[in-house]
């Protein structure tokens, strides 16, 4: 079983950084590396301070939700990770050509460590049978579920927020993670990708398990497909989820056509209200 390696700042200074943040993330004063240490690959995500409220409120977020959970060893949807905020963190980076920072130096108050996992549902990794798809997508449901349990909604599903590591699903990016009872008695703010928002988000409701449920449901279709789906703005991602998305397989996949339209009903009434409700039809 992968173990996180607690390692020192010491370490840390002697490692080889590479920047891996897309342009917006650095603007946002977002910075992911990618380092090697003792033939494993890790990310460090760090956030400066001052330069994006709102942003830098999602890594807070992630972080207190790892501070209070990390230790819990029986939630098998996390990651082992490492929270770093003894001392000041000082990174020495070499990014891509394509980076806007190829070569500096950086000092970070806090930073986050976890392991590199490979994405569950990657485009052109469909399985040709349809038992092991249903294996891969109860497993999924499995991870989702636990953080529902929690009293939790991830908020911000997405095919690249599943991965894998020790025969276990796990889930990433907790920066929209929301209590469930917090959601009622906090204003609404839309912080959700459009390609996976639930039709009642484009209307102004609130995030709930059944917008998680939605969004696992795109992710499912994609997938199954093989094919993203297309829109150029705003508007044309609120009409596709809103009236134009219609479900169609592969005929060799009719048999997961029930459970994405479980999954995606555009009515919220509609839509099934619970993992546990999709691992009933799942396992039928």
């Amino acid at each position: 079983m992968f173990n996180i390696v607690n390692l020192d700042v010491q370490q840390l200074n002697s490692a080889q950084f590479e920047l891996r943040s897309k342009a917006q993330s650095l603007q946002h004063g977002r910075h992911i590396y990618r380092f090697e240490h003792q033939g494993q690959f890790y990310w460090l995500k760090v956030q400066q301070p001052g330069v994006h409220p709102t942003v830098e409120q999602g890594f807070a977020q992630e972080w207190n939700f790892y501070k209070k959970y990390a230790q819990s060893s029986h939630l098998s949807f996390l990651l082992p990770c490492q929270l770093m905020d003894a001392v000041p963190i000082h990174i020495q980076s070499h990014g891509n050509s394509h980076d806007i920072l190829s070569h500096y130096s950086q000092v970070y108050s806090r930073a986050l460590i976890l392991p590199e996992a490979k994405a569950v549902l990657a485009m052109g990794n469909l399985p040709e049978h349809t038992e092991e798809i249903k294996h891969i997508f109860w497993r999924v449901f499995e991870a989702v579920e636990v953080l529902h349990q929690l009293d939790w909604i991830h908020a911000d599903l997405k095919a690249e927020h599943l991965v894998q590591l020790d025969g276990h699903i796990k889930l990433l990016d907790f920066e929209q993670v929301q209590q469930v009872a917090d959601i009622q008695s906090q204003g609404i703010t839309i912080t959700a990708t459009p390609r996976y928002m639930a039709p009642e988000l484009f209307h102004g409701q609130p995030k709930t398990t059944q917008s998680d449920i939605y969004a696992l449901g795109i992710i499912f279709y994609e997938w199954l497909t093989q094919q993203r789906l297309q829109a150029n703005s705003y508007h044309d991602w609120a009409y596709l989820h809103c009236q134009r998305l219609h479900i169609q397989l592969p005929a060799h996949l009719q048999a997961f056509l029930p459970l994405l339209n479980h999954m995606l009903a555009k009515p919220i009434s509609q839509r099934a209200a619970s993992i546990a409700e999709l691992k009933l039809w799942l396992s039928g």
